[in-house]
């Protein structure tokens, strides 16, 4: 009778048991140890998250909004750390709320129309020109105060904005990519805010004609995994605004303007009315026959993507031999670069706006010998 009682009683348990496993463990699934956490089974939230982080980065979004798939990276993070201090509740709503926010990366163009829009610093207005210099000025780690000897490169920004006082200018910071973005962000924010107030105590700029960005590490022009490469990545631009005639001054490194050309819907023709327009572009590297040229085709939101990408490809190539065939600017110091919608300096949601997204701009590179 002892023997058969322990059975049951064994039997019951068994079953108890199953059953707090069905009900208990509705949340859970096969742990894959992504976060580091033990144990062979975890609740499915946190590893909503990681899947949702994946199918963004295999959807480019890392690239198409890098700051904000960070900031869904780092909540999904800090999801796991709350979670393995065994603050279970916690961390599963700050999984699902890393999980909401990869989800919500990079809207669909229609839908950010009324978000608010940030012109590229180096967008010329109409009727402007954008000078860029890139101040290759030296820093010690994490500080951002301009030694003594750079003085000179911040004189170039300095003497040019007080020859033209109705210049505008923009004082970009970059880094390279040591460090965590969240600190590179600030760091370099403080390093251009240093050569604005380098600007206005020095050189007696107006603090009202100059702003200042950090960009972090988003934006390199040269690769990271070399010295000489994170050097060139630690910099200033200073993008300065012009209204004035560019054939009288001394050129920049790169000089950046807005060409008025409009195309027919669907079409790439270059029509003969826009024939002194494209001329600013070859008098100019007529003028000046070390420089050369990237012509940059923008298009508005009509259409898929990759239509827009492939007109605007063809609308700058057809630029590049307007230039080249009825200018005589030799074609080896041009290139096309289509950008299709993804690059647009108005809202498409009205017919101005679009027409200010269909554009093309001719970026001069100017290597000029002194």
């Amino acid at each position: 009778m002892d023997t058969q009682r322990t059975i049951r009683i064994a039997g019951f348990a068994v079953s108890l048991f199953s059953i707090s496993m069905i009900f208990g463990c509705a949340h859970y699934e096969v742990n894959t140890g992504r976060g580091d956490v033990p144990g062979i089974f975890i609740r499915s939230e946190m590893q909503d998250a990681d899947r949702a982080l994946d199918a963004a980065r295999q959807a480019g979004k890392d690239k198409l909004c890098p700051a904000e798939f960070k900031e869904a990276e780092d909540a999904r993070d800090h999801a796991y750390d709350v979670f393995r201090a065994c603050h279970t509740a916690e961390g599963v709503a700050l999984a699902k709320k890393a999980t909401a926010m990869a989800n919500a990366l990079c809207p669909p163009q229609a839908a950010a129309a009324e978000a608010p829009l940030v012109v590229p610093a180096v967008q010329p207005t109409p009727g402007h020109y954008k000078y860029c210099v890139t101040l290759p000025i030296e820093f010690d780690i994490d500080r951002a105060v301009i030694r003594p000897q750079y003085k000179d490169d911040v004189a170039r920004v300095g003497n040019f904005m007080k020859k033209y006082p109705t210049t505008t200018a923009v004082i970009e910071g970059h880094t390279d990519s040591v460090g965590s973005y969240d600190h590179n962000m600030e760091l370099s924010q403080r390093r251009a805010e240093s050569v604005v107030n380098d600007l206005v105590e020095n050189y007696g700029i107006d603090r009202s004609r100059l702003a200042a960005k950090g960009y972090g590490f988003t934006q390199p022009i040269a690769d990271n995994s070399t010295e000489q490469g994170r050097q060139k990545n630690r910099r200033i631009e200073a993008i300065i605004d012009c209204a004035f005639d560019v054939q009288k001054v001394q050129p920049p490194e790169r000089l950046c303007m807005s060409l008025v050309v409009d195309f027919d819907s669907g079409k790439a023709d270059v029509k003969p009315q826009y024939r002194d327009e494209i001329a600013k572009v070859a008098d100019y590297m007529k003028q000046y026959p070390t420089t050369t040229a990237v012509i940059e085709g923008h298009t508005d939101n009509t259409g898929t993507p990759e239509n827009n990408m492939e007109l605007s490809q063809q609308r700058a190539e057809n630029v590049v031999s307007y230039l080249a065939d009825n200018f005589g600017i030799d074609r080896s110091r041009l290139s096309a670069k289509g950008y299709g919608s993804t690059r647009r300096i108005s809202y498409n949601n009205t017919a101005e706006g679009r027409a200010q997204n269909r554009r093309i701009d001719a970026v001069i590179d100017c290597v000029v010998t002194k």
